[in-house]
């Protein structure tokens, strides 16, 4: 079943992390990286994939990004994913884009400053401070 299409304050989002330097499991944080953007040549704007996951069990949460952010045969293993409310995007300054491309439940953040990569890093900061952080259950 896929969520309605508008985000609701309170929604849970995730966030699937590939690379050690998007989290420090030591002090069971997600780092600022974890939500740097990309600039999308299609749309021209930058912005981050994310996935909604209410109503799921966590093993449901973990399948979907093993399907549709991993990429084994390329190096793109997930290792970890933070989580927060949906608010902490919009308490950001920024938006969401409810695309559900590749999967019903994607969803980009978007509203990225366009020209400054500092205000951007701002707003990652801001939403990685509220993020929790689960490693993904295979361990590695």
């Amino acid at each position: 079943m896929s969520p309605p299409g508008e985000v609701a304050a309170n929604e849970v989002f995730t966030r699937f992390l590939v690379h050690k330097r998007q989290f420090a499991l030591t002090k069971g944080r997600v780092l600022p990286p974890a939500l740097k953007p990309e600039l999308n040549p299609e749309t021209h704007r930058w912005e981050t994939s994310t996935y909604r996951i209410d109503g799921l069990q966590a093993h449901g949460i973990w399948a979907l990004g093993y399907q549709y952010v991993e990429d084994l045969p390329k190096g793109r293993r997930i290792r970890a994913r933070g989580t927060s409310l949906a608010a902490s995007v919009t308490d950001a300054g920024l938006h969401w884009d409810v695309n559900g491309e590749p999967y019903p439940r994607h969803a980009d953040i978007i509203g990225w400053s366009v020209n400054d990569k500092d205000i951007r890093m701002m707003a990652a900061t801001e939403i990685a401070n509220k993020m929790s952080l689960e490693m993904d259950p295979r361990g590695g």
